[in-house]
């Protein structure tokens, strides 16, 4: 594994265009990138989803259903707790 690859095994929701799937290895969980448009920025909110949500991924009528939040890349707002700091570092590899 490179020290910049972050997700692996991509799949992407031919319903939702704005929806990967993927393993994380610095979480060890599946996870789902949205992709969010604030005005002129795109930015991207990472949920926890199970193995079996990245299974169906790819089905063309399947809906994903969002887990837990695990961190936001959102440059606005109030910041990040603890944990989604912490998800995020594990999640980057520092």
């Amino acid at each position: 594994m490179s020290e910049f690859e972050y997700m692996q095994r991509e799949k992407r929701n031919p319903k939702h265009g704005d929806l990967i799937a993927f393993w994380s290895p610095g979480l060890q969980l599946y996870a789902m990138s949205v992709l969010q448009n604030y005005s002129f920025m795109y930015y991207c909110d990472y949920y926890e989803i199970t193995a079996e949500t990245y299974d169906r991924f790819e089905d063309p009528a399947f809906d994903p259903p969002r887990g837990r939040l695990l961190f936001s890349e959102a440059p606005f707002g109030g910041g990040r707790t603890a944990e989604q700091g912490a998800l995020r570092e594990k999640f980057y590899g520092r």
